[in-house]
């Protein structure tokens, strides 16, 4: 499992409630720029930069209703990964649907 994929299960370990929000934009921005231009990965790309919008504005409420979709389309992406990083995806689209 690639290494940013085992930070951000870390980070979530203790919960989504667990991260400071400042943690959570920069964690979002780095993925954000890591799948921005990779093929299939376009929908995630789009909800990280909405995550990340609702984030910076403080809306926490807002940020929370992104994360089933984006677990949603991570799940997807999961089947195409490289197969170290395919159960790690696994386990976050399962993190962040709840």
């Amino acid at each position: 499992m690639n290494q940013q994929l085992q930070q951000t299960l870390q980070a979530l370990s203790g919960g989504l409630q667990g991260v400071p929000a400042s943690a959570a934009v920069q964690n979002v921005t780095t993925w954000h720029e890591t799948l921005d231009g990779v093929p299939g990965a376009e929908t995630v790309v789009e909800h990280l930069a909405s995550l990340k919008s609702a984030l910076e504005s403080g809306d926490l409420e807002g940020a929370a209703a992104l994360l089933p979709d984006l677990g949603a389309a991570t799940e997807s992406l999961a089947a195409d990964a490289p197969e170290a990083d395919q159960d790690g995806l696994r386990q976050l689209a399962a993190a962040l649907q709840g």
